[in-house]
């Protein structure tokens, strides 16, 4: 967000949520203070005042009139509030999947793979487009469950969080739609460009270029590799594992240790034309410009890096090449994003029962995982701004007060990220703070806010007897 909220604030913007009944608007505001405050905490930690709390957070879950979307409702205005102070934002989409051990049937959840259980949530985030890739909120979240095969119709749902952010926030001009390789379907470019979107998704399949443009039909892949070298940047590639990642997304994405790598960029316009299984309600062709960025020197025994980036963003200059790599290189952020509510909150150990519960607590972890997002990224990419723009006065104050090691006269972003981290044992010299390291150092630190806080109001009533 771009000025991270305090808890206080997040509160006040989710009590605003549009329910037909005003105490579930403050059930869900009580709830969320708590959850905010130690969101790595299972339900039975954070609500432990009685059995009737615990219970009453569990009827809301479960309840009927409560929806995602009645959840999300006042958030997604604060996030259109925000964009609309930027003169431009991207709006990263994709999906992710929420699966479970199977400890236990969940009614309403899909098979993933050999084991478990699972749903399919889609989540459209907004960042600033100035280089630090703020999170300014999330504008719309959609789960599904897969049965044995993937639907058809899942592919729509590109589109159809395309318009959804557009209505939210307000209208297609200023804002940037950012996509993976999921995402590369002629149906969805054509919505695009017929409703004056602009974009940047990566491309996944060897398409098809009208004859007009060639003399004989060819492919992408044909006319690629003589695209010139425009400019050349050096990037560090993170390290890559296999983990517990699907046998498709390793072949995608095969594994890699961390390296500096030289890549090559460059651009060309080209015509797409109309796959023959699409519609005939769809453009015959289709005029865009592809981004290749590649990497012509990998190291030996390296996969090397090759993006194919298709986008109605001008190309006509190095900047504007520059530009269009850097929008897309913070789609990463969403991957973080997803790292923040299923570690940092905590979310797949949640003990829910039902599809409708567990989407319920996804809605309510959402703009909580923001936060947390926004307290990374910013000392991430802006580590010199000040520390008020991550956490309030009091935070400071305790984080002075108790805190492992002094902080600076004027502390930054980065000094608060590390000295959060370092209240759950992080050291600064083991590498960057984890999200569960995280999660657990803004616990502790809300903690002792709260003890300071109370100590405070003792003072104070007993200096006015």
């Amino acid at each position: 967000m771009s000025e991270p909220d305090s808890v206080e604030f997040l509160v006040s913007e989710m009590a605003r949520a549009q329910f037909s009944d005003a105490r579930l608007s403050a059930r869900l505001a009580s709830m969320t203070s708590k959850l905010a405050a130690d969101p790595s905490k299972s339900f039975p930690r954070v609500f432990a005042a009685s059995d009737a709390e615990l219970e009453g957070a569990y009827r809301f879950f479960a309840n009927p009139l409560v929806t995602p979307d009645t959840i999300l409702s006042s958030h997604f205005e604060g996030t259109r509030c925000r964009a609309a102070d930027e003169p431009t934002v991207l709006v990263v989409h994709d999906s992710t999947t929420c699966d479970f051990d199977p400890d236990g049937a969940r009614q309403g959840l899909g098979r993933v793979r050999a084991k478990g259980q699972a749903f399919f949530a889609h989540a459209s985030l907004v960042l600033s487009d100035d280089g630090a890739r703020r999170p300014l909120g999330i504008i719309g979240l959609t789960t599904w469950v897969r049965g044995d095969e993937p639907s058809r119709n899942e592919k729509a749902r590109w589109w159809q969080s395309v318009e959804l952010a557009t209505e939210r926030l307000g209208g297609p001009a200023n804002l940037v739609h950012v996509m993976d390789r999921e995402a590369d379907d002629y149906a969805l470019f054509h919505h695009l460009v017929e409703g004056h979107h602009r974009f940047i998704v990566r491309l996944a399949h060897d398409r098809l270029l009208t004859e007009s443009t060639w003399r004989e039909p060819r492919k992408i892949s044909d006319v690629v590799a003589h695209i010139e070298c425009a400019v050349a940047r050096q990037t560090k590639l993170s390290k890559r594992i296999a983990g517990s990642r699907s046998p498709k997304q390793k072949a995608v994405h095969p594994s890699r240790a961390a390296r500096l790598a030289k890549l090559a960029i460059g651009a060309m316009s080209l015509s797409l034309k109309r796959p023959e299984p699409q519609p005939k309600t769809l453009a015959d062709s289709l005029s865009l410009h592809v981004v290749r960025v590649w990497e012509p020197d990998p190291p030996q025994g390296e996969e090397p890096v090759e993006w194919l980036l298709l986008t109605n963003e001008p190309i006509d200059s190095v900047d504007a090449l520059l530009r269009i790599v850097d929008r897309y290189r913070a789609r990463w952020t969403i991957e973080e994003y997803f790292k923040a509510i299923k570690t940092g909150c905590a979310y797949r150990e949640r003990q829910l029962e039902d599809y409708e519960g567990l989407v319920n607590a996804l809605a309510v972890f959402a703009p909580i995982a923001c936060r947390l997002l926004a307290l990374r990224s910013l000392a991430q990419h802006d580590p010199d701004s000040p520390a008020t723009r991550v956490l309030d006065s009091v935070e400071l104050d305790v984080l002075r007060a108790f805190g492992r090691k002094p902080l600076p006269a004027a502390p930054s972003a980065r000094d608060v990220l590390l000295a959060v981290a370092a209240l759950a044992g992080h050291i600064k010299w083991s590498g960057e703070p984890g999200w569960l390291t995280i999660s657990r150092g803004f616990t502790e630190l809300q903690t002792l806010t709260r003890g300071w806080c109370a100590a405070r109001n003792i003072h104070s009533a007993c200096d006015q007897r």
